[in-house]
């Protein structure tokens, strides 16, 4: 079946969207096509179209930017469409309209997520929060299927959607490196890889430092810059975030305890685990679970920095234990955690369509 992603906000070579959706797809026979922000190209079986760069602004993005993704995706004719940003609901109607097999992508737990979004004001949050869910609902019950990023937000979607399937962010397993050298001989950083700011823990990570004997090493969406014993090296690509986790000995996930983290799924800890690292994250209760059963995570109060300065420095002070860590993390993910999994589900989903065994 021909089957088009397409997006207004998520880069052409997002690590969910393109390399593990799409490509997944690509190899079990669909022709697949990506509409996405950025140039056309050939890849991996998949054909990118390009539909130019991100205006600045908000609005704009969400508005002229998204139609023109839609509009884009609607001249390829495909069989399934599958769309992965908020702003693109009211599009996706329209294609279900036109009788196309139509399925929502949801990465976040909206609602929640715009309870923390500091650009709306206070006052206004919960009735923004309340006003979308409505909304949502009203689109995503008409739709095909909903695909969920984690467990939470499928249950955010029951009663409100036919279809639901769980497909976790989880780590690909021949996209990450799993790095065997002793960590006795890497250079021995800690290491934090992904979206950056401050409620994903910048300023927290920065105050921990000033009392760590060791470097961290921060890959993200930042200026390249040196801070002390805080280097940030700036967005990489997958190889360079390779690099990053082969001289490192320990990954951080510290983040702020606002709604939409704390039952959210960070990939970064999973692919921690995958390139065989162990992690210091935030005691939340569904991130001590994962911590606790992998026995590669330990925990923090993001609230307590020097606390957390003291466990970092008992740490680093005995690699060796720090690498079987690790090497415990590596098995959790294979067994438990793995994209190669997720995978099966979400050709299982397509194949449904195709043979006209899932409706919605």
């Amino acid at each position: 079946m021909k089957v088009c992603h397409f997006t207004s906000a998520h880069d052409s070579d997002d690590i969910r969207v393109f390399v593990k959706e799409c490509v997944t797809l690509a190899s079990n026979g669909f022709e697949v096509y990506f509409v996405a922000p950025g140039s056309s190209r050939d890849d991996q079986g998949v054909k990118v179209v390009g539909i130019g760069n991100v205006p600045e602004g908000r609005l704009k993005r969400m508005t002229g930017f998204a139609k023109t993704a839609y509009r884009k995706a609607m001249e390829l004719d495909c069989d399934i469409y599958h769309f992965h940003d908020p702003e693109l609901l009211p599009y996706g109607l329209k294609l279900k309209k036109k009788g196309k097999t139509v399925i929502y992508d949801s990465h976040e737990d909206v609602p929640a997520q715009i309870m923390d979004k500091k650009w709306i004001p206070a006052f206004m949050r919960k009735m923004v929060s309340g006003w979308f869910r409505n909304y949502e609902t009203r689109i995503i019950k008409r739709l095909d299927a909903v695909v969920c990023a984690t467990p939470y937000i499928a249950e955010k979607m029951q009663g409100r959607a036919n279809n639901i399937t769980v497909v976790n962010n989880f780590p690909k397993l021949d996209d990450i490196v799993y790095h065997e050298s002793p960590f006795a001989s890497r250079e021995g950083y800690i290491c934090y890889a992904g979206n950056i700011s401050d409620d994903r823990g910048d300023t927290i990570m920065n105050d921990v430092m000033r009392s760590v004997d060791g470097k961290l090493i921060i890959a993200g969406e930042h200026d390249a810059v040196t801070n002390g014993n805080v280097e940030y090296i700036g967005k990489q690509n997958r190889a360079g975030v390779n690099d990053l986790y082969k001289e490192s000995v320990l990954g951080l996930c510290i983040l702020k305890p606002i709604d939409n983290y704390l039952n959210s799924q960070p990939i970064k800890m999973y692919e921690y685990m995958a390139a065989g690292l162990p992690f210091v994250c935030s005691d939340f209760p569904k991130w001590r679970k994962v911590a606790e059963e992998s026995g590669a995570g330990v925990l923090t109060d993001p609230a307590d920095i020097s606390g957390t300065a003291k466990l970092l420095n008992s740490l680093l002070g005995d690699k060796d234990h720090l690498q079987e860590m690790g090497r415990k993390g590596r098995q959790y993910v294979i067994s438990n955690c793995s994209w190669e999994n997720e995978g099966k589900k979400l050709t299982a989903l397509y194949k449904g369509f195709s043979l006209g065994e899932v409706t919605a």
